[in-house]
């Protein structure tokens, strides 16, 4: 079901539709239209798993939502560009309108990639188109949501090819744009937090009952002792696993062997971090107080310079080039919204 729901609101990022001509089209991008059915059925397709997911019903969806700014404006046929007005409106408004910018995203860099010649092959679609299938059938609820919303291996195919093209043309960007180690280094100078990382295991001695509430003062004294009696046992020497899988309280890896993988400072709360990354590759940490527990932190690595980083940096610099790429196609493009069409739309 968490692959479904994923799955889901990825496709909002990733909605993929072949463009068409501005007939029965809730809006044009550059000439090409989206589908009114299509929008339909995925705005729809969308609002089932945010219900079931969620919790939202009509109520919710009826809410106002004060001084929002809609995505276009109105002219007297009915049809609109990006420029913007302030209006009321409810939560169900604007989520069709994310849902469309979404979807014109989604259009405007499939134009591109067809005009760099990265679109996706028949095969490589319909496993897409197979693989969801798959995961819908293999859940009631899923299954009965799709059926509800109208999903056919039609609509799958317009959605995957887009999403494939997508996908494509950001590893074609990539490869075209070249990023020299001088920005590559100032970005790391200037965000080390963001891309060094430690590597460690650790174990957790809760100072926290069954129902998350914090311990009596006396139960609390009892845990900080207990962390202390396994700590003198790992600076002796025993196995830090095997300790791990026998005292500690963190059930989402003791039985790793309290095993965290890599991590960078922000990820973690500001006590752990701080101990773990004052530590060198070996080192086994004192007593670490945070609002979980007792923690006693083993280091198994450490990358903390800019030749030990400078892949996942890279990474990052393209994707921010990559981000302001589709936001410039975005906003070059010319966008028309059939403001009948899509205020036709209803949650009922």
């Amino acid at each position: 079901m968490k692959k479904i729901v994923a799955l889901v609101l990825a496709m909002v990022l990733g909605i993929s539709m072949i463009g068409c001509s501005s007939n029965n089209s809730v809006a044009t991008v550059n000439g090409e239209g989206i589908p009114l059915e299509y929008y339909k059925i995925y705005t729809n397709w969308t609002r089932l798993g945010y219900e079931s997911s969620y919790g939202f019903t009509s109520s919710t969806w009826e809410t106002e939502m004060q001084d929002q700014t809609t995505s276009s404006n109105s002219d007297s046929s009915g049809t609109s560009d990006k420029s913007k007005s302030s209006e009321k409106t409810t939560y169900w408004d604007n989520f069709k309108s994310q849902v469309l910018q979404a979807m014109e995203q989604s259009e405007v860099i499939y134009q591109k990639a067809k005009e760099v010649k990265v679109e996706p092959t028949d095969k490589e679609i319909q496993e897409q188109v197979d693989d969801f299938n798959k995961s819908i059938n293999s859940n009631e609820t899923t299954k009965e949501q799709a059926k509800k919303a109208g999903i056919t291996d039609k609509f799958l195919t317009y959605i995957f090819t887009r999403e494939l093209a997508n996908s494509a043309y950001q590893e074609y960007f990539n490869k075209h744009t070249k990023v020299d180690d001088a920005t590559l280094k100032k970005e790391y100078e200037s965000n080390k937090q963001a891309y060094n990382t430690v590597t460690a295991s650790h174990i957790l001695i809760s100072t926290k009952d069954s129902d998350g509430k914090e311990l009596s003062a006396k139960k609390k004294a009892e845990a900080k002792k207990k962390a202390e009696e396994v700590l003198q046992k790992a600076k002796n020497g025993e196995d830090f696993a095997k300790l791990a899988k026998k005292y500690s309280e963190d059930t989402s890896n003791a039985e790793n062997g309290g095993e965290l993988g890599a991590f960078t400072y922000p990820q973690m709360v500001e006590e752990f971090s701080k101990a773990a990354f004052k530590l060198n590759k070996g080192d086994i940490s004192d007593i670490v107080e945070t609002s979980y527990g007792y923690h006693i932190i083993k280091v198994t690595d450490k990358a903390n310079t800019f030749d030990a980083v400078k892949n996942s940096v890279k990474t990052a610099v393209l994707s921010n080039k990559y981000s302001e790429q589709v936001q410039k196609l975005f906003d070059d493009a010319k966008i028309d919204v059939n403001e009948k069409e899509l205020k036709s739309v209803s949650y009922k």
